[in-house]
């Protein structure tokens, strides 16, 4: 039973860390680029001392790759102004590790929908 209980802490986390992320983005972030980033998902280790925060940004049609990059980068270098943030708007007793990963499922997707869609429409 000890390996439910402890899955279920670790997602009961892992959407807290989430949405507080969200919400951090949405309210406290000043830089247009970071503004139009999405958190996807959250997975965090079975010691719950890391967590790699997946996203998407908004309107990614519109995006290169360098930009996304610098996104990337950008977000990267803020993740101690996160943690602080998680820290004093979340009761966790110890704030994990954040790694920022694009998530590049939804360009992909729209990528093989165009190109299914070229195929179809000769």
């Amino acid at each position: 039973m000890k390996y439910d209980s402890d899955n279920q802490r670790v997602h009961r986390i892992s959407s807290l860390i989430r949405k507080e992320i969200a919400k951090i983005i949405q309210n406290d972030i000043n830089d247009q680029r970071i503004k139009d980033v999405i958190i996807m998902d959250v997975e965090m280790s079975k010691d719950l001392k890391n967590a790699r925060i997946f996203f998407v940004v908004f309107n990614i049609k519109a995006k290169r790759d360098e930009e996304i990059k610098l996104i990337t980068k950008t977000i990267n270098a803020s993740k101690l102004f996160f943690k602080k943030q998680l820290s004093k708007n979340s009761n966790l007793r110890s704030v994990p590790n954040l790694r920022f990963i694009y998530d590049e499922t939804e360009s992909k997707a729209y990528e093989l929908e165009q190109l299914i869609n070229k195929n179809l429409y000769k």
